[in-house]
Protein backbone atom coordinates (compact mmCIF):
# COMPACT_ATOMS: atom_id res chain seq x y z
CA UNK A 1 0.00 0.00 0.00
CA UNK A 2 2.70 2.73 1.19
CA UNK A 3 4.36 2.49 -2.19
CA UNK A 4 0.92 2.05 -4.28
CA UNK A 5 0.69 5.66 -2.78
CA UNK A 6 4.11 6.93 -3.07
CA UNK A 7 3.81 5.77 -7.40
CA UNK A 8 0.20 7.75 -7.78
CA UNK A 9 1.90 10.94 -5.71
CA UNK A 10 5.05 10.37 -8.06
CA UNK A 11 2.41 10.29 -10.99
CA UNK A 12 1.02 13.44 -10.12
CA UNK A 13 4.19 15.27 -9.49
CA UNK A 14 5.04 14.36 -12.75
CA UNK A 15 2.18 15.92 -14.39
CA UNK A 16 2.19 19.26 -12.79
CA UNK A 17 6.08 19.23 -13.88
CA UNK A 18 4.51 18.05 -17.29
CA UNK A 19 2.43 21.32 -17.10
CA UNK A 20 4.92 23.58 -15.74
CA UNK A 21 7.34 22.61 -18.69
CA UNK A 22 4.07 22.97 -20.95
CA UNK A 23 3.71 26.57 -19.53
CA UNK A 24 7.67 27.71 -20.24
CA UNK A 25 7.73 26.62 -23.34
CA UNK A 26 4.37 28.36 -24.59
CA UNK A 27 5.47 31.38 -22.97
CA UNK A 28 8.59 31.26 -24.40
CA UNK A 29 7.80 30.64 -27.87
CA UNK A 30 6.69 34.01 -28.67
CA UNK A 31 9.22 35.01 -27.26
CA UNK A 32 11.85 33.43 -29.50
CA UNK A 33 10.01 33.81 -32.31
CA UNK A 34 9.54 37.67 -32.28
CA UNK A 35 13.50 37.67 -31.54
CA UNK A 36 14.42 35.58 -34.71
CA UNK A 37 11.87 36.82 -36.73
CA UNK A 38 10.47 40.03 -36.03
CA UNK A 39 10.17 42.55 -38.69
CA UNK A 40 9.51 46.68 -38.76
CA UNK A 41 8.63 46.61 -42.94
CA UNK A 42 5.19 47.64 -43.98
CA UNK A 43 2.76 44.58 -44.54
CA UNK A 44 1.61 43.87 -48.17
CA UNK A 45 5.26 45.24 -49.29
CA UNK A 46 6.17 42.25 -51.95
CA UNK A 47 2.58 43.04 -53.76
CA UNK A 48 3.44 46.66 -54.62
CA UNK A 49 5.54 47.54 -57.98
CA UNK A 50 5.61 51.23 -58.38
CA UNK A 51 7.29 53.00 -61.27
CA UNK A 52 8.30 56.77 -61.13
CA UNK A 53 8.65 59.10 -63.96
CA UNK A 54 10.25 62.28 -63.80
CA UNK A 55 11.03 65.53 -64.82
CA UNK A 56 14.09 67.22 -63.82
CA UNK A 57 16.25 69.73 -65.26
CA UNK A 58 19.24 67.54 -66.46
CA UNK A 59 16.74 64.00 -66.69
CA UNK A 60 18.41 62.92 -64.50
CA UNK A 61 17.50 61.50 -60.90
CA UNK A 62 18.72 63.96 -58.62
CA UNK A 63 18.34 64.88 -54.49
CA UNK A 64 14.83 65.18 -54.75
CA UNK A 65 14.36 62.22 -56.46
CA UNK A 66 16.09 59.89 -54.04
CA UNK A 67 13.93 61.87 -51.53
CA UNK A 68 11.06 60.42 -53.58
CA UNK A 69 12.72 57.34 -52.95
CA UNK A 70 13.29 57.59 -49.47
CA UNK A 71 9.52 57.89 -48.52
CA UNK A 72 8.21 55.23 -51.59
CA UNK A 73 10.66 52.63 -49.96
CA UNK A 74 8.23 52.32 -47.20
CA UNK A 75 5.72 50.99 -49.29
CA UNK A 76 8.08 48.72 -51.50
CA UNK A 77 11.16 47.29 -52.28
CA UNK A 78 10.28 47.31 -56.02
CA UNK A 79 11.17 51.14 -56.92
CA UNK A 80 11.93 51.90 -60.56
CA UNK A 81 12.98 55.43 -61.59
CA UNK A 82 12.76 56.49 -65.50
CA UNK A 83 12.83 59.90 -67.01
CA UNK A 84 9.78 61.06 -68.71
CA UNK A 85 11.27 60.63 -72.08
CA UNK A 86 12.35 57.24 -71.29
CA UNK A 87 9.05 55.65 -70.15
CA UNK A 88 7.73 52.46 -72.03
CA UNK A 89 4.38 50.85 -72.30
CA UNK A 90 5.83 47.77 -70.80
CA UNK A 91 7.43 49.57 -67.57
CA UNK A 92 3.70 51.32 -67.12
CA UNK A 93 2.15 47.96 -68.04
CA UNK A 94 4.16 46.17 -65.71
CA UNK A 95 3.63 48.21 -62.37
CA UNK A 96 0.83 48.47 -59.65
CA UNK A 97 1.24 52.20 -59.25
CA UNK A 98 2.44 54.66 -60.89
CA UNK A 99 4.08 58.18 -59.63
CA UNK A 100 4.75 61.82 -61.62
CA UNK A 101 7.52 63.66 -60.09
CA UNK A 102 7.64 67.00 -61.85
CA UNK A 103 10.44 68.86 -60.67
CA UNK A 104 10.53 71.18 -63.61
CA UNK A 105 7.78 72.84 -65.57
CA UNK A 106 8.32 71.55 -69.16
CA UNK A 107 6.04 70.27 -71.76
CA UNK A 108 5.80 66.41 -71.30
CA UNK A 109 6.73 64.34 -74.60
CA UNK A 110 3.55 63.04 -76.14
CA UNK A 111 4.10 59.09 -75.49
CA UNK A 112 4.78 60.20 -71.39
CA UNK A 113 1.40 61.93 -71.89
CA UNK A 114 -0.62 59.10 -73.24
CA UNK A 115 0.76 56.41 -70.93
CA UNK A 116 -0.03 57.81 -68.27
CA UNK A 117 -3.32 59.00 -68.78
CA UNK A 118 -4.11 55.71 -70.41
CA UNK A 119 -2.58 54.30 -67.07
CA UNK A 120 -5.37 51.98 -65.56
CA UNK A 121 -3.51 51.72 -61.92
CA UNK A 122 -3.71 54.13 -59.19
CA UNK A 123 -1.74 57.44 -60.76
CA UNK A 124 0.05 59.87 -58.10
CA UNK A 125 1.24 63.14 -60.00
CA UNK A 126 3.49 65.25 -57.43
CA UNK A 127 4.72 69.39 -58.16
CA UNK A 128 4.60 70.88 -61.75
CA UNK A 129 2.91 69.76 -65.49
CA UNK A 130 -0.64 68.67 -63.74
CA UNK A 131 -2.59 70.65 -66.33
CA UNK A 132 -0.98 68.52 -69.29
CA UNK A 133 -2.91 65.29 -67.61
CA UNK A 134 -6.49 67.54 -67.54
CA UNK A 135 -7.83 64.12 -69.22
CA UNK A 136 -7.19 61.97 -66.22
CA UNK A 137 -7.31 64.29 -63.43
CA UNK A 138 -10.79 66.31 -64.15
CA UNK A 139 -11.38 66.10 -60.88
CA UNK A 140 -9.45 69.18 -60.07
CA UNK A 141 -8.62 72.84 -62.21
CA UNK A 142 -5.50 74.43 -62.04
CA UNK A 143 -5.59 78.13 -61.33
CA UNK A 144 -2.19 79.04 -60.79
CA UNK A 145 1.17 79.87 -58.30
CA UNK A 146 0.21 80.80 -54.71
CA UNK A 147 2.11 80.80 -51.28
CA UNK A 148 1.31 79.26 -47.64
CA UNK A 149 2.25 79.20 -44.42
CA UNK A 150 0.25 77.01 -42.30
CA UNK A 151 -1.01 73.28 -43.27
CA UNK A 152 -3.60 71.26 -41.78
CA UNK A 153 -5.24 67.76 -41.59
CA UNK A 154 -8.51 68.39 -39.68
CA UNK A 155 -9.76 71.29 -38.27
CA UNK A 156 -8.28 70.90 -35.01
CA UNK A 157 -4.73 69.48 -36.36
CA UNK A 158 -2.46 71.96 -37.93
CA UNK A 159 1.17 72.94 -38.16
CA UNK A 160 2.66 76.63 -38.85
CA UNK A 161 5.82 76.55 -41.21
CA UNK A 162 8.79 78.45 -40.93
CA UNK A 163 7.95 80.75 -44.07
CA UNK A 164 5.72 81.32 -47.30
CA UNK A 165 6.20 78.30 -49.54
CA UNK A 166 4.89 77.79 -52.89
CA UNK A 167 2.76 76.06 -54.12
CA UNK A 168 0.02 75.58 -56.87
CA UNK A 169 -3.63 76.08 -56.28
CA UNK A 170 -6.10 74.27 -57.45
CA UNK A 171 -9.84 74.07 -57.29
CA UNK A 172 -11.39 70.57 -55.79
CA UNK A 173 -14.00 69.76 -58.43
CA UNK A 174 -14.62 66.01 -56.95
CA UNK A 175 -12.47 63.70 -53.81
CA UNK A 176 -11.28 64.94 -50.90
CA UNK A 177 -8.62 67.01 -49.68
CA UNK A 178 -6.23 65.19 -47.21
CA UNK A 179 -4.10 67.87 -46.39
CA UNK A 180 -4.92 71.82 -46.89
CA UNK A 181 -2.08 74.24 -47.48
CA UNK A 182 -3.21 77.74 -46.14
CA UNK A 183 -2.42 81.08 -46.34
CA UNK A 184 -4.43 83.70 -43.86
CA UNK A 185 -7.62 82.26 -43.77
CA UNK A 186 -7.86 81.35 -47.54
CA UNK A 187 -6.66 77.48 -47.85
CA UNK A 188 -5.92 75.18 -50.85
CA UNK A 189 -5.84 71.07 -51.88
CA UNK A 190 -2.36 70.46 -50.88
CA UNK A 191 -2.91 66.56 -51.19
CA UNK A 192 -6.21 65.92 -53.04
CA UNK A 193 -7.25 62.18 -53.50
CA UNK A 194 -10.53 60.90 -55.76
CA UNK A 195 -10.94 57.23 -56.78
CA UNK A 196 -7.36 56.22 -56.67
CA UNK A 197 -5.28 58.88 -58.00
CA UNK A 198 -3.80 61.81 -55.96
CA UNK A 199 -2.31 65.21 -56.46
CA UNK A 200 0.42 66.70 -53.55
CA UNK A 201 0.43 70.48 -55.14
CA UNK A 202 4.03 71.64 -54.94
CA UNK A 203 7.32 70.10 -56.15
CA UNK A 204 9.27 71.06 -52.66
CA UNK A 205 9.81 67.58 -51.31
CA UNK A 206 12.37 69.11 -48.23
CA UNK A 207 11.32 69.05 -44.60
CA UNK A 208 8.44 69.11 -43.52
CA UNK A 209 6.61 68.55 -46.99
CA UNK A 210 8.19 65.20 -46.87
CA UNK A 211 6.83 64.11 -43.83
CA UNK A 212 3.18 65.55 -45.37
CA UNK A 213 3.75 63.21 -48.78
CA UNK A 214 5.18 60.72 -46.71
CA UNK A 215 1.87 60.34 -44.78
CA UNK A 216 -0.37 61.27 -47.45
CA UNK A 217 1.20 57.87 -49.09
CA UNK A 218 -0.79 55.74 -46.90
CA UNK A 219 -4.38 57.45 -48.56
CA UNK A 220 -2.80 57.07 -51.81
CA UNK A 221 -1.75 53.00 -51.23
CA UNK A 222 -5.20 52.63 -49.44
CA UNK A 223 -3.23 51.51 -46.59
CA UNK A 224 -4.23 51.86 -42.68
CA UNK A 225 -2.20 53.40 -39.91
CA UNK A 226 -1.29 50.99 -37.42
CA UNK A 227 -1.84 53.28 -34.24
CA UNK A 228 1.98 53.10 -33.39
CA UNK A 229 5.13 55.20 -33.28
CA UNK A 230 8.19 53.36 -33.58
CA UNK A 231 11.38 54.93 -31.74
CA UNK A 232 15.22 54.71 -30.55
CA UNK A 233 17.31 56.35 -28.33
CA UNK A 234 21.10 55.97 -28.96
CA UNK A 235 23.70 56.95 -27.46
CA UNK A 236 26.34 58.62 -29.29
CA UNK A 237 30.01 58.79 -30.48
CA UNK A 238 31.48 56.78 -27.87
CA UNK A 239 34.86 56.00 -28.41
CA UNK A 240 38.27 54.85 -26.11
CA UNK A 241 38.33 57.99 -24.21
CA UNK A 242 34.44 58.21 -23.66
CA UNK A 243 34.32 58.55 -19.84
CA UNK A 244 33.28 54.96 -19.09
CA UNK A 245 31.42 55.72 -15.82
CA UNK A 246 29.25 58.09 -17.94
CA UNK A 247 28.69 55.71 -20.59
CA UNK A 248 27.74 53.03 -17.67
CA UNK A 249 25.42 56.13 -16.50
CA UNK A 250 23.25 56.17 -19.56
CA UNK A 251 23.17 53.25 -20.51
CA UNK A 252 22.04 51.53 -16.99
CA UNK A 253 18.99 54.72 -16.76
CA UNK A 254 17.73 53.30 -19.70
CA UNK A 255 18.03 49.47 -18.89
CA UNK A 256 16.47 50.33 -16.05
CA UNK A 257 13.77 51.39 -17.22
CA UNK A 258 14.03 48.51 -19.68
CA UNK A 259 14.01 50.72 -22.75
CA UNK A 260 16.11 48.97 -25.71
CA UNK A 261 18.86 51.03 -27.20
CA UNK A 262 22.02 51.61 -29.36
CA UNK A 263 25.15 52.33 -28.70
CA UNK A 264 27.50 53.94 -31.78
CA UNK A 265 30.79 52.87 -31.10
CA UNK A 266 34.42 54.34 -32.82
CA UNK A 267 36.55 51.18 -32.00
CA UNK A 268 39.46 53.96 -32.44
CA UNK A 269 40.53 57.14 -31.12
CA UNK A 270 42.90 59.30 -33.43
CA UNK A 271 44.57 62.53 -31.11
CA UNK A 272 44.63 65.23 -33.89
CA UNK A 273 48.03 67.01 -32.98
CA UNK A 274 50.10 63.58 -32.03
CA UNK A 275 47.72 61.30 -34.62
CA UNK A 276 48.36 58.80 -32.46
CA UNK A 277 46.09 56.13 -32.21
CA UNK A 278 44.40 54.42 -29.24
CA UNK A 279 42.11 51.54 -29.60
CA UNK A 280 39.22 49.99 -27.43
CA UNK A 281 40.95 47.27 -26.58
CA UNK A 282 43.68 48.98 -24.82
CA UNK A 283 40.46 50.53 -22.51
CA UNK A 284 39.47 47.49 -20.91
CA UNK A 285 37.12 49.59 -18.45
CA UNK A 286 35.18 50.87 -21.12
CA UNK A 287 35.17 47.24 -22.78
CA UNK A 288 33.62 45.87 -19.73
CA UNK A 289 31.10 48.72 -19.39
CA UNK A 290 30.17 48.05 -23.03
CA UNK A 291 30.02 44.13 -22.52
CA UNK A 292 28.03 44.43 -19.65
CA UNK A 293 25.33 47.06 -21.34
CA UNK A 294 25.24 44.65 -24.56
CA UNK A 295 24.21 41.99 -22.26
CA UNK A 296 21.07 44.23 -20.67
CA UNK A 297 20.03 44.67 -24.18
CA UNK A 298 22.38 47.29 -25.91
CA UNK A 299 22.67 47.30 -29.65
CA UNK A 300 26.06 47.97 -30.70
CA UNK A 301 26.20 50.12 -33.99
CA UNK A 302 29.91 50.64 -35.71
CA UNK A 303 30.14 54.70 -35.96
CA UNK A 304 33.11 54.50 -38.73
CA UNK A 305 36.53 52.80 -37.56
CA UNK A 306 38.07 56.77 -36.41
CA UNK A 307 35.19 58.94 -37.18
CA UNK A 308 38.13 61.00 -38.52
CA UNK A 309 39.61 61.53 -41.99
CA UNK A 310 42.70 64.26 -42.17
CA UNK A 311 44.00 66.13 -39.00
CA UNK A 312 40.84 65.97 -37.34
CA UNK A 313 39.77 65.00 -33.74
CA UNK A 314 37.49 61.38 -33.84
CA UNK A 315 34.24 62.40 -33.62
CA UNK A 316 34.20 65.75 -34.79
CA UNK A 317 35.95 65.04 -38.03
CA UNK A 318 34.57 63.13 -41.09
CA UNK A 319 35.74 59.81 -42.18
CA UNK A 320 33.98 58.66 -45.79
CA UNK A 321 33.33 62.17 -47.36
CA UNK A 322 36.62 64.97 -48.44
CA UNK A 323 34.84 67.94 -46.50
CA UNK A 324 38.22 69.86 -47.65
CA UNK A 325 36.73 69.15 -51.70
CA UNK A 326 33.67 68.22 -50.81
CA UNK A 327 33.92 65.12 -53.20
CA UNK A 328 34.05 61.07 -52.32
CA UNK A 329 37.03 59.94 -50.55
CA UNK A 330 39.85 59.85 -53.47
CA UNK A 331 43.41 59.56 -51.93
CA UNK A 332 45.31 58.82 -48.65
CA UNK A 333 44.56 61.20 -45.49
CA UNK A 334 48.02 62.58 -45.47
CA UNK A 335 47.77 63.31 -49.05
CA UNK A 336 46.76 66.20 -51.25
CA UNK A 337 43.83 65.88 -53.77
CA UNK A 338 44.07 67.63 -56.74
CA UNK A 339 40.54 67.55 -58.10
CA UNK A 340 40.24 67.13 -62.01
CA UNK A 341 37.56 67.76 -64.39
CA UNK A 342 37.08 66.69 -67.76
CA UNK A 343 39.30 70.10 -69.51
CA UNK A 344 42.19 68.31 -67.66
CA UNK A 345 42.52 65.63 -69.97
CA UNK A 346 43.45 65.39 -73.45
CA UNK A 347 40.76 62.33 -74.25
CA UNK A 348 37.43 61.03 -72.92
CA UNK A 349 39.48 57.71 -71.94
CA UNK A 350 41.73 59.41 -70.23
CA UNK A 351 39.51 61.01 -67.84
CA UNK A 352 37.32 58.44 -67.51
CA UNK A 353 40.31 55.83 -66.11
CA UNK A 354 41.50 59.07 -64.04
CA UNK A 355 37.76 58.39 -62.07
CA UNK A 356 38.14 54.98 -62.29
CA UNK A 357 41.20 55.36 -60.69
CA UNK A 358 39.50 57.41 -57.39
CA UNK A 359 36.49 54.86 -57.44
CA UNK A 360 38.53 51.92 -56.63
CA UNK A 361 40.47 53.96 -53.97
CA UNK A 362 37.41 54.80 -52.76
CA UNK A 363 36.09 51.59 -52.16
CA UNK A 364 39.26 49.85 -51.09
CA UNK A 365 39.41 52.75 -48.44
CA UNK A 366 35.68 52.41 -47.76
CA UNK A 367 35.91 48.11 -46.85
CA UNK A 368 39.12 48.60 -44.82
CA UNK A 369 37.78 50.29 -42.75
CA UNK A 370 34.37 48.67 -42.38
CA UNK A 371 36.42 45.57 -41.92
CA UNK A 372 38.79 47.18 -39.23
CA UNK A 373 36.44 48.64 -37.19
CA UNK A 374 33.85 45.47 -37.52
CA UNK A 375 37.10 43.18 -36.62
CA UNK A 376 37.87 45.21 -33.70
CA UNK A 377 34.63 44.99 -31.91
CA UNK A 378 33.84 41.46 -32.79
CA UNK A 379 37.47 40.38 -31.26
CA UNK A 380 36.17 42.15 -27.81
CA UNK A 381 32.61 40.60 -27.78
CA UNK A 382 31.01 43.32 -29.28
CA UNK A 383 29.01 42.61 -32.54
CA UNK A 384 27.66 45.93 -34.47
CA UNK A 385 24.44 44.79 -35.40
CA UNK A 386 24.14 48.29 -37.61
CA UNK A 387 26.11 51.21 -39.38
CA UNK A 388 26.11 54.55 -38.85
CA UNK A 389 28.29 56.69 -41.35
CA UNK A 390 29.98 59.67 -39.00
CA UNK A 391 28.44 62.90 -39.91
CA UNK A 392 25.72 60.54 -41.72
CA UNK A 393 28.69 61.57 -45.45
CA UNK A 394 28.81 59.16 -47.55
CA UNK A 395 28.87 58.65 -51.19
CA UNK A 396 25.91 56.29 -53.48
CA UNK A 397 28.63 53.99 -54.13
CA UNK A 398 29.94 53.98 -50.58
CA UNK A 399 26.14 52.46 -49.31
CA UNK A 400 26.42 50.19 -51.89
CA UNK A 401 29.49 48.83 -50.28
CA UNK A 402 27.86 49.16 -46.46
CA UNK A 403 25.06 46.85 -47.61
CA UNK A 404 27.34 43.97 -48.29
CA UNK A 405 27.98 43.84 -44.13
CA UNK A 406 24.84 45.63 -43.01
CA UNK A 407 21.06 45.53 -42.74
CA UNK A 408 20.19 48.33 -41.33
CA UNK A 409 21.69 51.90 -41.23
CA UNK A 410 21.13 54.90 -38.59
CA UNK A 411 20.37 58.57 -39.15
CA UNK A 412 20.29 60.94 -42.29
CA UNK A 413 21.13 60.35 -45.62
CA UNK A 414 23.58 61.76 -48.33
CA UNK A 415 21.62 62.36 -51.56
CA UNK A 416 24.26 62.45 -53.64
CA UNK A 417 27.67 62.60 -55.23
CA UNK A 418 28.03 66.17 -55.23
CA UNK A 419 27.08 68.10 -52.24
CA UNK A 420 27.23 66.74 -48.76
CA UNK A 421 25.14 69.44 -47.38
CA UNK A 422 22.33 67.92 -49.05
CA UNK A 423 21.17 65.13 -46.92
CA UNK A 424 17.47 63.82 -46.00
CA UNK A 425 15.73 61.32 -43.94
CA UNK A 426 12.34 59.95 -44.09
CA UNK A 427 9.58 60.06 -41.73
CA UNK A 428 9.43 56.72 -41.03
CA UNK A 429 11.27 53.32 -41.42
CA UNK A 430 12.21 53.00 -45.06
CA UNK A 431 14.76 50.56 -47.56
CA UNK A 432 14.94 53.25 -50.37
CA UNK A 433 16.46 51.45 -53.70
CA UNK A 434 20.04 53.38 -53.31
CA UNK A 435 20.43 52.21 -50.18
CA UNK A 436 21.63 48.66 -51.96
CA UNK A 437 19.18 46.89 -49.91
CA UNK A 438 19.88 48.29 -46.47
CA UNK A 439 17.03 49.39 -44.11
CA UNK A 440 17.04 52.43 -42.82
CA UNK A 441 15.88 53.99 -39.57
CA UNK A 442 15.92 57.48 -39.47
CA UNK A 443 16.74 60.04 -37.11
CA UNK A 444 13.62 62.76 -37.43
CA UNK A 445 14.03 64.15 -33.75
CA UNK A 446 17.48 65.12 -33.34
CA UNK A 447 19.39 65.47 -30.33
CA UNK A 448 19.96 67.69 -26.99
CA UNK A 449 22.17 70.07 -27.98
CA UNK A 450 24.10 71.77 -25.25
CA UNK A 451 24.78 74.85 -27.41
CA UNK A 452 21.00 75.43 -27.19
CA UNK A 453 19.50 77.80 -24.70
CA UNK A 454 16.46 75.92 -24.35
CA UNK A 455 17.93 72.20 -25.63
CA UNK A 456 14.80 70.53 -24.19
CA UNK A 457 11.95 73.26 -25.87
CA UNK A 458 13.39 72.70 -29.05
CA UNK A 459 13.53 68.71 -28.59
CA UNK A 460 9.89 69.08 -27.71
CA UNK A 461 9.31 71.06 -30.63
CA UNK A 462 10.64 68.42 -33.14
CA UNK A 463 8.53 66.06 -31.03
CA UNK A 464 5.74 67.69 -31.66
CA UNK A 465 5.99 68.20 -35.57
CA UNK A 466 6.80 64.59 -36.04
CA UNK A 467 3.43 64.05 -33.91
CA UNK A 468 1.54 65.59 -36.85
CA UNK A 469 2.25 62.36 -38.71
CA UNK A 470 0.66 58.91 -37.50
CA UNK A 471 2.65 56.08 -37.65
CA UNK A 472 5.95 58.59 -37.58
CA UNK A 473 9.33 57.27 -36.44
CA UNK A 474 10.70 58.83 -33.40
CA UNK A 475 14.79 58.59 -33.66
CA UNK A 476 16.73 60.73 -31.47
CA UNK A 477 20.44 60.52 -30.10
CA UNK A 478 22.11 61.82 -26.99
CA UNK A 479 26.12 62.26 -26.29
CA UNK A 480 26.68 60.28 -22.67
CA UNK A 481 29.24 62.93 -21.81
CA UNK A 482 26.61 65.39 -20.96
CA UNK A 483 25.53 63.73 -17.74
CA UNK A 484 22.08 61.33 -17.32
CA UNK A 485 20.05 64.56 -16.67
CA UNK A 486 19.41 65.34 -20.21
CA UNK A 487 18.72 61.65 -21.21
CA UNK A 488 15.96 61.98 -18.51
CA UNK A 489 13.96 64.67 -19.69
CA UNK A 490 14.30 63.32 -23.06
CA UNK A 491 12.81 60.13 -22.70
CA UNK A 492 10.53 61.76 -20.36
CA UNK A 493 8.86 64.14 -23.05
CA UNK A 494 9.38 60.67 -25.40
CA UNK A 495 7.16 58.58 -23.37
CA UNK A 496 4.31 61.21 -23.37
CA UNK A 497 3.56 60.03 -27.38
CA UNK A 498 0.55 57.43 -27.38
CA UNK A 499 1.71 54.10 -29.06
CA UNK A 500 5.01 55.04 -28.49
CA UNK A 501 7.22 51.06 -29.27
CA UNK A 502 11.08 51.17 -28.55
CA UNK A 503 12.96 49.50 -31.12
CA UNK A 504 15.32 46.53 -30.43
CA UNK A 505 17.81 45.89 -33.02
CA UNK A 506 18.06 42.47 -31.36
CA UNK A 507 14.79 40.95 -32.29
CA UNK A 508 14.85 42.64 -36.11
CA UNK A 509 15.63 40.50 -39.36
CA UNK A 510 19.07 40.45 -40.41
CA UNK A 511 20.28 39.01 -43.65
CA UNK A 512 23.15 36.57 -43.94
CA UNK A 513 26.26 38.70 -44.93
CA UNK A 514 29.37 36.60 -46.56
CA UNK A 515 31.50 39.98 -45.83
CA UNK A 516 30.34 40.08 -42.03
CA UNK A 517 28.73 36.66 -40.06
CA UNK A 518 29.09 38.19 -36.92
CA UNK A 519 25.43 40.18 -37.77
CA UNK A 520 23.86 36.81 -37.58
CA UNK A 521 24.69 35.62 -34.00
CA UNK A 522 23.72 36.64 -30.90
CA UNK A 523 24.90 40.01 -28.92
CA UNK A 524 27.40 37.70 -27.12
CA UNK A 525 29.91 35.14 -28.09
CA UNK A 526 28.89 31.32 -28.85
CA UNK A 527 29.85 29.37 -25.77
CA UNK A 528 27.70 25.85 -26.60
CA UNK A 529 25.88 24.01 -24.18
CA UNK A 530 28.06 25.33 -21.17
CA UNK A 531 26.58 26.12 -17.89
CA UNK A 532 27.63 29.36 -17.90
CA UNK A 533 26.12 30.13 -20.83
CA UNK A 534 22.87 28.71 -19.66
CA UNK A 535 23.88 30.78 -16.26
CA UNK A 536 24.16 33.91 -18.53
CA UNK A 537 20.16 33.07 -20.81
CA UNK A 538 18.50 33.27 -17.70
CA UNK A 539 19.93 36.10 -16.39
CA UNK A 540 18.81 37.93 -19.76
CA UNK A 541 15.86 36.26 -19.04
CA UNK A 542 12.32 38.29 -18.43
CA UNK A 543 10.41 38.27 -15.48
CA UNK A 544 8.43 36.02 -16.46
CA UNK A 545 10.61 33.30 -17.46
CA UNK A 546 12.70 33.56 -14.59
CA UNK A 547 9.85 32.95 -12.51
CA UNK A 548 9.38 30.14 -15.21
CA UNK A 549 12.27 28.69 -14.92
CA UNK A 550 12.93 28.80 -10.85
CA UNK A 551 9.67 26.49 -10.60
CA UNK A 552 10.95 24.66 -13.03
CA UNK A 553 14.36 23.96 -11.12
CA UNK A 554 12.15 23.72 -8.37
CA UNK A 555 9.48 21.32 -9.36
CA UNK A 556 12.55 19.32 -11.07
CA UNK A 557 14.82 18.98 -7.58
CA UNK A 558 11.84 17.57 -5.70
CA UNK A 559 11.19 14.88 -8.55
CA UNK A 560 14.25 13.77 -8.14
CA UNK A 561 14.26 14.03 -4.61
CA UNK A 562 10.82 12.00 -5.18
CA UNK A 563 12.85 9.49 -6.95
CA UNK A 564 15.99 9.03 -4.85
CA UNK A 565 13.49 8.51 -1.62
CA UNK A 566 11.34 5.97 -3.61
CA UNK A 567 14.74 4.09 -4.55
CA UNK A 568 16.22 3.95 -0.88
CA UNK A 569 12.68 2.85 0.82
CA UNK A 570 12.50 0.21 -2.40
CA UNK A 571 16.20 -0.68 -1.66
CA UNK A 572 14.96 -0.94 2.20
CA UNK A 573 12.01 -3.30 1.72
CA UNK A 574 13.89 -5.33 -0.03
CA UNK A 575 16.43 -5.51 2.70
CA UNK A 576 13.95 -6.44 4.72
CA UNK A 577 12.21 -9.13 2.77
CA UNK A 578 15.50 -10.72 1.95
CA UNK A 579 16.29 -11.07 5.77
CA UNK A 580 12.68 -12.33 6.70
CA UNK A 581 12.74 -15.12 4.06
CA UNK A 582 16.57 -15.94 5.47
CA UNK A 583 15.25 -16.03 9.14
CA UNK A 584 12.18 -17.97 8.33
CA UNK A 585 13.65 -20.19 5.73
Amino acid sequence: MRIMSLSNTFNKIMVCLALVCALHILCSIPLKAAGAASSINTEGQELRKILVVYSTEQGEPDDSVRILDLVLGHFTADLVFVSDDQVTEEAIRDSTHVVYYGKVSRSLPEQCRQLLTAYRGPLLVIGENIEQLAGRFSFLEVLGKTEINKVSKDASSYQLLDQNYPAIQVLLRQGEAVYQGWRGEYSIPLLSVHEGDAYFATPNLDAPFIHFLGEGLYSFFDEKHKGERLAYIRLEDVHPFSDPNLVKEAGEYLADKQIPFMIAVIPVYTNQDTHAQYRLKDKPEMVEVLRDLQARGASIILHGYTHQYRSSETGEGFEFWDVENNIPISGPPDSVIEVKRRHHFSSEAQYEAYLRDRLEFQESYTRERLEKGIQELTELGLYPLGFEAPHYTMSLEGYRWVSEYFTYLLGQTQLGNEDWHHMSTAPYVTSPSFLGGMTLLPETVGYYDPESLTPIGDFAEKLEQMSFIEDGMIGMFYHPYLGVKGLRDMIAYAEEIPGLRWIDMKTLEHRKSEKFSAVDRSDRPYTGDSFFSKLAEFWEAGTVQKVLWIVTAVVTFMVIAFLLYTLRIRLSLRKQLFEERRNHG
